[in-house]
C-alpha cells in the first residue's frame, strides 16, 4: 500500500513552469563563455579571467553590453524573441572607447553587427554570425 501511494503521489506532482527549461530572449542577461570560430586553426577563444563580457537584451528591444572595460547600447529584434532558435538582429549603438589591455575577443563589439541567428541550447545562448564565420558563446549571467 505504502508503493501504490508513493507512486499516486509522484504522478501528481505539478510540472515544472515552462521557464525551467530556458529562458528565450527577451528580458535576458547573458555572460560570455567563448567564440568558436568555423576555421580550425582559430578555434575557440575563450575571455581571460579579469574579461568580463556581458549583453542584456531588455524588453522594448534595448540591448546593453559589458565589452571588457568598456560599455555599448544597442537595439536587437527578432521575431523569434519567445523561442528556442530563429533570426536575431542586434545594431550596435554608442560605445566608450576606453583603451583595453588587448584581447583576441575585442572585435565582439562590431561583431554584434553580424549576428543572424540565436539558438538556445542545454542552457546556453549561441549567437551565431553570418557567412558561418564563427558563434558566441553565453551562459546566463548571475
Amino acid at each position: 500500500m505504502l508503493c501504490a501511494v508513493t507512486v499516486a503521489c509522484a504522478t501528481n506532482e505539478p510540472s515544472p513552469p515552462a521557464s525551467a527549461a530556458g529562458p528565450a530572449l527577451v528580458g535576458t542577461e547573458w555572460k560570455l563563455v567563448e567564440f568558436r570560430s568555423s576555421d580550425d586553426s582559430i578555434g575557440a577563444i575563450r575571455p581571460g579571467v579579469d574579461e568580463v563580457y556581458t549583453l542584456r537584451l531588455e524588453p522594448g528591444g534595448n540591448a546593453v553590453m559589458t565589452l571588457f572595460c568598456n560599455r555599448g547600447t544597442g537595439q536587437w529584434k527578432s521575431p523569434d524573441s519567445t523561442a528556442k532558435m530563429g533570426s536575431l538582429t542586434i545594431e550596435p549603438g554608442i560605445r566608450t572607447l576606453a583603451a583595453c589591455p588587448p584581447s583576441p575577443l575585442e572585435r565582439l563589439g562590431d561583431d554584434f553587427a553580424h549576428v543572424r541567428t540565436f539558438v538556445i541550447a542545454d542552457g546556453k545562448l549561441h549567437l551565431n554570425l553570418k557567412m558561418s564565420s564563427g558563434d558566441y558563446v553565453w551562459e546566463p549571467a548571475k
